[in-house]
């Protein structure tokens, strides 16, 4: 049998209450929500993350075909490009392209009685997704597509829809100006639905109306649009499967852009949450380290005598460290297990009831989301062990310094 082993067994069950057992438990409790937190604050940055992505890509897709810009930073392209069913298929043709949807954008000024509002309108075709996800929700009706002519339906925000004072059904004009024509083109357009991401960049500055209408109001062909919106199977693989499209299929001044490229600044902003979540991270693995060396200091220096008698025996300086480290990783990995517990029982009770609420003006949606990924909890669990052993290996040094003659008359 293990001797070091077998005596920190017998210690961690000894029911005797002492000063050193009240500071383990404390450092239990430290530890505990140390690693909590921990596990909240990655789940909440993850699941930031995921649902910023959904509420970019449900509107612009993964990956962006249009003519090239000198600033890729501006969705409006004035100048069209010819697109046909060879092109969309080309595209559909490439590994992890999910889907293909042609659009139109087109500054416009609403108009409702008293009240005026500049948007941009995006048009899209019969096959652009109209129903509602975690990523945007539509109300009222979708754009109804007729065979013959365009649609007078419009999709607008429920921001665009507050500011003009409307409700969904009534008529709004839209006024539209080209730089070709002296006077500008007005079209009634009845509100027909409402969407809503959260997003202040897309929510205060977008509405959907049917493609064919902007393609009227700017006289070009029904096969020329402003862009092709892509959306792919995994958003990893954007900047890849861009470049396959751009060297394959697209000949200048056509270019493909992943929609990081259109919108680096928020990807920055999201990849600079991991900075945050990495700091709260390594704070409370110092914290729990700490907790934990103080407690294992105070329970080495309580059971002197102990020691003092073990060394008169004979036995090393290693073993008896040993035996307080073997008892210290119980009473820390109890501190990881109840901690992992707990940040998870938190996470579950913010998925399902969401108790924690987000201005949505600041983060760009109502509640605070939680997204769980296992290899994050494995990593934090084994890194806050092993840093809390390596920081509790320095006091553990105390042993060798302990005289045995000393350690008898302590009391």
């Amino acid at each position: 049998m293990n001797l070091p082993f077998f005596i920190a067994k017998k210690i961690s069950t000894n029911k005797q209450s002492s000063f050193s057992k009240f500071i383990l438990k404390l450092a239990t409790i430290a530890t505990t929500l140390s690693v909590a937190v921990m596990i909240v604050a990655v789940a909440v940055v993850q699941g930031f993350k995921i649902k910023i992505r959904e509420k970019m890509f449900v509107f612009w897709g993964e990956v962006q075909v249009n003519n090239f810009q000198a600033n890729p930073s501006s969705i409006i392209g004035s100048t069209p490009f010819v697109q046909n069913e060879k092109l969309r298929n080309q595209i559909l043709s490439v590994n992890g392209v999910k889907s293909v949807y042609p659009y139109v954008i087109k500054p416009v000024i609403l108009k409702a009685e008293n009240t005026l509002e500049g948007i941009k309108l995006k048009g899209i075709d019969f096959s652009y997704p109209q129903h509602s996800t975690d990523a945007i929700q539509f109300k009222g009706e979708a754009i109804q597509f007729s065979d013959s002519t365009y649609s007078n339906d419009i999709i607008i925000s429920e921001t665009t829809l507050n500011r003009l004072n409307l409700k969904i059904g009534a008529n709004v004009l839209a006024v539209f100006f080209n730089p070709d024509k002296t006077s500008p083109s007005v079209r009634k357009l009845k509100v027909s639905g409402t969407y809503h991401t959260g997003m202040e960049e897309v929510d205060q500055g977008f509405s959907f109306c049917d493609i064919r209408l902007l393609q009227q109001i700017n006289e070009w062909s029904p096969s020329e649009v402003s862009a092709l919106q892509v959306e792919i199977k995994d958003y990893k693989a954007a900047g890849e499967i861009s470049n396959t499209i751009y060297q394959q299929y697209l000949q200048p001044p056509l270019t493909a852009s992943s929609i990081e490229e259109v919108y680096p600044f928020i990807f920055s902003w999201l990849d600079f949450q991991n900075t945050n979540a990495a700091l709260i991270i390594i704070i409370m693995a110092i914290v729990a380290a700490i907790n934990m060396a103080t407690a294992l200091l105070i329970y080495i220096l309580e059971r002197t005598q102990m020691i003092g008698i073990l060394k008169s025996m004979g036995m090393t300086n290693i073993n008896i460290r040993s035996i307080f480290m073997v008892h210290i990783f119980k009473v820390a990995l109890k501190g990881v297990i109840l901690g992992t517990i707990f940040g998870l029982a938190i996470c579950a009770v913010q998925y399902y009831f969401q108790p924690f609420q987000l201005n949505e003006e600041i983060y760009y949606m109502k509640a605070a989301p939680v997204a769980i990924r296992a290899v994050d909890i494995i990593l934090i669990d084994l890194v806050t062990l092993m840093f809390c052993m390596v920081i509790m290996f320095l006091p553990a040094l105390i042993i060798r310094r302990i005289n045995i003659v000393k350690a008898l008359r302590f009391k």
